[in-house]
């Protein structure tokens, strides 16, 4: 016996080919758990997401820069 045959237990009619009409992959049943897709829309707006996400990051590091910028020598200290 052939490993193949062990493997995929082939019919006799069976010749190895895709058949189409076989395919139940592709097709989605009330059981089915997996995840959808992903469509055009939703990468378009996880790409707005991404956008809006590195804006604000720019900003934040605009914020420390001013923040934490090491002081002019003429300015004098914010003491008591």
């Amino acid at each position: 016996m052939k490993a193949i045959e062990l493997l995929f237990e082939l019919d006799d009619n069976d010749i190895g080919y895709y058949s189409p009409e076989e395919d139940d992959l592709s097709r989605l049943s009330l059981t089915n758990t997996r995840k959808p897709k992903f469509t055009l829309r939703h990468l378009n707006r996880l790409k707005k997401i991404r956008a809006t996400r590195a804006a604000e990051n720019l900003m934040k590091q605009d914020l420390l820069n001013v923040m934490y910028a090491v002081p002019d020598e003429g300015a004098e200290g914010g003491g008591l």
